[in-house]
């Protein structure tokens, strides 16, 4: 039996960026989606929120992903203009081969029908686009004719082959090959060309972008069919810009997404509208990626979101939330069925554990980075932000109502948060002081140290404090007062202090990569004399097990470490790698065997470590 698992992942949202259209993939069988987010792709199973798989081996952040109609192959790009192509069938996704395209962004990659040409376009200096065969890597072709950036590519999928592309120039062009020649431009649109997509059968294919319209063209010769209309609107099909188009899987309709915040279903006989779904009425609702495979129509928000549009009903059967940017704090409600992560643009998100639904708590609490997050036994979430404010977001319909959040100002900028269970006390490590929060008054006790990281004790005895001058200043708590009892010398600046559940033990981690546990009713003195330093660079992160017995690390080194201390001589369960390329920013317990943790790669995995 292996000394762990994983047994759930819940995933990065899509990277985002406004006024940028997100490209998205998907495999033959439009069982998943591809997508990007910092130097990982993510391949995310329509029908599963546990499943997703990454591929973490591009070394600069990612842009697009396309599976090859074979469904054997991957083709990446990064915004070095480097196209990865990997093998999608087995877990280690062996690298086939790497093509440096051009100097800038990929921006869109298409394979053609039979699987053995690849076309890249984007930003580059000498050429904006390239196709090429993909065992070699030799040139098929040339894919010049426009002026600016190629934001959008696709392959005719029938003989004779064409290839589409469209410009930051407010062209559409076609090649014609192979090997693939220019053929001719068309300037139907009076802004950016963001999405150009052939139909099914490759006898139609349509163009949209900023101007907000909707073209459709002959797909052999690129012959003007017409111009979808909206009939609310004069002329066009979006009041916005529109970011991308797909076809459905007969080849009947258009769907398309745009800054207006809507998704349109076009009925592509009479180019007209039949559905308008209106996501949201805020700015991130605006729609920047959209692709309907053959088992669901999918769209990207401003903000991540991943929208399951139902195209017959014309409304959103199901929202994914979750985070893009990195995860800063966890927390678990008191029976673990519900788990909360907070990010450095201070969202949270709530998930389900046993099912991975998730959803973002709105209004926002806090607008900046989150540093701490509780969750108390009565269901209240208490919250510490670089806003320097401490919050209280009281329980409320299926979770937290933040709409009466509770705000306390505190005068320095807070590090760390610690709260009882039963959320009678609350303490946060600021720069230049320790805040107590107690029967809804906040008392602040100025410090002559600049704090990293706060621990409790649960009987609210003891706080410890974890300071930067490498040492862990441990204090009796009496009402709102401290008083300094011990003094623990380490070697570098203290990253993490946690009280074990029964108040026997207390762990600090440094930057020197120590995990050292000390007995409380010692006077504090080390719990044994095994050193502690598995992980190879600094660890972030520190969670007792609720038996008292284990612990888990965290560390820049991506690993995550549970070590015992009934066997402190013993090799500790290391999971390496556990977040790929990422620093393990929060781990906690879920139950005695399952352990949770969260990276500055978005993602929230589950590891099973049995006893």
């Amino acid at each position: 039996m292996s000394e762990f698992s994983q047994t759930a992942l819940f995933p990065s949202l899509p990277r985002t960026a406004r006024g940028t259209a997100v490209v998205l993939g998907n495999t033959p069988v439009g069982d998943k989606v591809l997508y990007c987010n910092g130097t990982s792709v993510y391949t995310a199973p329509v029908n599963s929120l546990t499943n997703t798989e990454i591929y973490t081996e591009h070394s600069h952040q990612t842009t697009v992903a396309k599976t090859s109609p074979s469904g054997y192959y991957c083709a990446s790009g990064d915004i070095h203009g480097n196209v990865r192509i990997w093998d999608t069938t087995q877990t280690t996704h062996i690298l086939k081969t790497t093509i440096p395209v051009f100097s800038g962004p990929v921006k869109d990659i298409a394979w053609d029908s039979e699987s053995k040409r690849i076309a890249a376009v984007g930003e580059g200096r000498e050429r904006f686009g390239h196709v090429f065969l993909f065992d070699t890597g030799t040139s098929n072709g040339n894919l010049t004719g426009q002026a600016r950036t190629m934001n959008s590519v696709d392959f005719k999928p029938s003989r004779p082959f064409r290839i589409i592309s469209g410009s930051d120039d407010n062209t559409v062009a076609i090649f014609e090959g192979p090997p693939f020649k220019f053929k001719s431009t068309f300037g139907d649109h009076t802004k950016f060309v963001h999405s150009v997509r052939f139909n099914p059968d490759g006898s139609l294919f349509a163009s949209t972008g900023g101007d907000g319209t909707i073209v459709l063209y002959n797909g052999a010769d690129g012959a003007k069919v017409g111009v979808f209309e909206d009939d609310s609107l004069k002329g066009v099909a979006h009041s916005g810009s529109v970011y991308g188009l797909t076809w459905s899987p007969d080849g009947s309709k258009i769907a398309s997404a745009s800054a207006d915040k809507t998704v349109k279903i076009w009925n592509v006989s009479t180019l007209k509208v039949e559905k308008t779904i209106v996501i949201g009425t805020r700015i991130e609702d605006q729609q920047l990626g959209i692709i309907w495979t053959k088992q669901a129509l999918v769209s990207i928000s401003a903000n991540g979101f991943i929208n399951f549009v139902n195209p017959e009903l014309g409304s959103v059967d199901e929202v994914r939330y979750g985070h893009n940017k990195a995860i800063t704090a966890l927390t678990a409600s008191t029976d673990g069925s519900t788990l909360y992560s907070a990010d450095a643009e201070g969202h949270i998100t709530s998930w389900e554990t046993a099912t991975g639904k998730s959803n973002r708590i709105f209004p926002e609490v806090h607008a900046t980075m989150i540093t701490g997050l509780k969750s108390t036994s009565n269901g209240n979430l208490f919250t510490v932000s670089w806003d320097d404010h401490l919050k209280v977001v009281p329980a409320g319909g299926s979770g937290v109502d933040s709409n009466k959040a509770v705000s306390n100002k505190l005068s320095s900028q807070p590090l760390g948060l610690a709260v009882s269970s039963d959320g009678s006390v609350a303490v946060a490590a600021c720069y230049k002081h320790v805040a107590i929060y107690s029967q809804g008054k906040l008392t602040e006790v100025p410090i002559n140290f600049n704090s990293s990281c706060v621990a409790l004790s649960n009987d609210k005895q003891f706080v410890a404090v974890g300071g930067q001058d490498s040492k862990v200043h441990v204090y009796k708590l009496s009402g709102t007062s401290l008083s300094e009892v011990k003094t623990i010398v380490h070697a570098a600046e203290v990253t993490a202090v946690a009280f074990s559940n029964n108040g026997a033990f207390l762990v600090a981690t440094d930057q020197s990569r120590k995990v050292i546990p000390y007995t409380v009713a010692n006077n504090f003195e080390v719990a044994h004399t095994h050193s502690w330093t598995f992980h190879t660079a600094k660890v972030a992160c520190v969670s007792w097990s609720p038996d008292n017995v284990r612990l888990a690390t965290g560390s820049l080194d991506n690993s995550v470490i549970v070590w015992n201390m009934n066997k402190p001589s013993d090799h500790p369960i290391i999971i390496k790698g556990a977040h790929a390329m990422s620093s393990v920013n929060s781990v906690l317990w879920l139950n005695e065997t399952t352990v949770v943790s969260a990276g500055q790669d978005s993602n929230i995995k589950f590891w099973n470590v049995p006893l």
